[in-house]
């Protein structure tokens, strides 16, 4: 499935957040946003493409235990990111900035 659905989404939340999202990682076409702590911590956020049914798996962790799975539907997307990013903020402590 394509991201073409997604990406309006994705990149208006991003903006809004003062985000970047990569679209590739080694030649593969991604959706990811890496998160960092006021100490250096990262975390990752990032979006599986809409199954057949349309779900997306939306996805945070901590690159070490924690780690917190969402799924939404195009209408719900941008409030399952909200949760995804709530997540790793309260594991920081604190608020996150971009990478």
């Amino acid at each position: 499935m394509s991201y073409a659905g997604v990406d309006p989404i994705l990149n208006q939340w991003a903006a809004d957040h003062r985000l970047t999202v990569m679209t590739s990682y080694k030649d593969y076409e991604v959706r990811s946003i890496d998160l960092v702590d006021a100490q250096g911590v990262r975390f990752q956020l990032w979006l599986d493409p809409p199954g057949e049914t349309g779900r997306i798996g939306v996805h945070v962790w901590d690159y070490r235990k924690r780690r917190a799975d969402y799924g939404a539907n195009l209408e719900d997307l941008a409030k399952c990111l909200d949760e995804a990013l709530q997540a790793a903020s309260e594991w920081a402590g604190a608020e996150l900035a971009r990478r």
